[in-house]
């Protein structure tokens, strides 16, 4: 059966880096890892109109999620989310697609994603897909963990070991 998972998390905790090395590691199934910032990215335009290529990017990666889960193949979602609507949505589009569904959460303190976020914007510069953040870091971890607290069937992955954590809330959804 395939299955949808959604790695969410504050900006630079490692989701994206998490989805491609789990996919990586399942590559025999053809996994998707559907980086909706990246996808974002690729929209002219999208600095100038970031909440329309921002939302223009969802419906897009939900109609190639559906075609994927649809020919049997996993999809992994690395993204920040922090209000449930395009959760609810992953999570109806798996449904319909008679696939699983695994809602987790990348867990790292303020200090650390200050370090990372601050890393890559320096190394990628203008070429970054991610834009800049809406407020400190702290307090957008702050922000991330209060919604956690309204998802609590969500799966928390520590940062330092969350490939074989995430491997363990798959295999537990399956």
């Amino acid at each position: 059966m395939p299955t949808l998972v959604l790695i969410n998390g504050v900006p630079a905790s490692g989701k994206s880096t998490l989805a491609r090395a789990w996919c990586e590691r399942h590559a025999d199934g053809l996994p998707l890892c559907l980086d909706l910032d990246a996808l974002r990215s690729m929209l002219g335009g999208w600095r100038e109109r970031l909440q329309e290529a921002g939302l223009a990017a969802r419906d897009i990666a939900l109609a190639g999620i559906t075609a994927h889960l649809g020919s049997g193949h996993d999809v992994v979602v690395p993204q920040y989310l922090r209000r449930p609507e395009f959760i609810d949505r992953l999570s109806l589009t798996a449904a319909t697609c008679g696939a699983v569904f695994v809602e987790t959460a990348l867990i790292i303190d303020a200090t650390t994603a200050e370090s990372r976020f601050g890393e890559r914007a320096a190394a990628l510069a203008r070429a970054d897909p991610h834009g800049a953040l809406h407020a400190e870091m702290s307090q957008i971890v702050r922000e991330f963990d209060d919604f956690l607290l309204t998802r609590p069937a969500v799966a928390r992955l520590e940062s330092g070991g969350a490939l074989a954590q995430l491997e363990t809330a798959i295999a537990r959804a399956r």
